[in-house]
């Protein structure tokens, strides 16, 4: 799996959860924010390396 996307703001990173959802691609999710301290840490989104060019592209597109 590979990291395809890393933010700090859960509002993003649940939005781009949804567009790799709509468009079938397989995704793992990993949250390193603390959970007392919403400051530190990231939310990461993985796919495998067969998905990772169009989730890249899906991602770029989001936020234009």
């Amino acid at each position: 799996m590979l990291i395809v996307y890393r933010t700090t703001d859960v509002f993003q990173f649940e939005q781009i959860k949804l567009l790799l959802d709509a468009a079938e691609i397989t995704f793992q999710t990993k949250n390193t924010v603390a959970s007392m301290y919403n400051n530190f840490g990231s939310y990461e989104i993985y796919v495998s390396s067969q998905h990772e060019l169009f989730a890249k592209e899906i991602i770029e597109n989001a936020f234009k």
